[in-house]
């Protein structure tokens, strides 16, 4: 059976799922594992610091100490990214790490080496090296370590430098998804590709019966390209009778097909 996106509640692949688990849904980048930010207030600001992690210097970078939901974070940032970690913040000014809540944004910009450059810097961070803090008012040092950011920093770099060169600039200068990324990457390397994916339909507006595989296509804009990717997806094994409830259908890591398509823009 043929459906149009829009006849779906749901549908996710496995890549796409992929990437949604690990909040890599759009740029620029942003994750945080504060649930409020609003109830924000400045602690102490300890001006220009430069950075310094392995053989990477940052300079003209900003550093602080800032109180939200009555818990204490040091923030680093620049024009290109902020990173905030919490901390212990003692009576004698000092302060240490503390590996529970963390915030950090790389933001958009018209320059590829930049993007990446701070991809680099985060994951070095994120890998628990350590980072060295120098200015008039701030020296000494910090590491924090999440194996989480940085599996996902190497996605995202992984997906950046695969595309095309001609492509880079203008696609990071847009709001295109990740995950439509990852399918210009895939497009002309594999015919089909295998996967699986979950779905979940409302049989009042479908005829669905035991026995039918499912067919699909959604088409994905790629903003600051010349053409967009449309998507087909096709079941590989038949709905099974489990999968029918009441007034729906919901299948959970059905085996399917894919196939990618350049179409044009007029």
């Amino acid at each position: 059976m043929h459906l149009d996106g829009g006849n779906l509640e749901l549908l996710e692949s496995a890549l796409e799922i992929r990437y949604s688990s690990l909040k890599l849904d759009r740029l620029p980048l942003e994750f945080s594992t504060i649930k409020n930010m609003e109830k924000f207030n400045l602690i102490r600001t300890f001006g220009v610091t430069e950075l310094k992690v392995n053989e990477t210097h940052l300079k003209e970078c900003h550093t602080k100490i800032v109180e939200i939901n009555r818990k204490k974070y040091f923030e680093m940032k620049n024009r290109e990214f902020k990173l905030g970690i919490e901390i212990e913040l003692k009576e004698d000014g000092s302060f240490n790490p503390i590996l529970n809540n963390y915030y950090y944004k790389i933001y958009k910009t018209n320059n590829l080496k930049r993007f990446v450059f701070n991809i680099k810097f985060l994951k070095d961070v994120f890998v628990g090296h350590s980072v060295e803090l120098i200015g008039k008012l701030l020296t000494g040092r910090v590491s924090f370590e999440n194996r989480i950011e940085l599996m996902k920093l190497d996605l995202l770099e992984k997906e950046i430098l695969g595309l095309e060169e001609i492509h880079k600039e203008k696609l990071l200068q847009e709001e295109n998804t990740l995950y439509s990324l990852a399918l210009l990457n895939l497009l002309g390397k594999n015919e089909v590709i295998q996967s699986w994916i979950n779905f979940r339909c409302d049989l009042n507006d479908l005829d669905i019966k035991e026995g039918d595989t499912i067919e699909v296509e959604r088409v994905h804009i790629l903003k600051g390209n010349d053409f967009n990717i449309r998507e087909k997806i096709i079941t590989t094994s038949p709905i099974e009778s489990r999968e029918i409830k009441v007034d729906k259908v919901v299948g959970y890591r059905k085996t399917c097909e894919i196939s990618l398509e350049k179409i044009p823009r007029k």
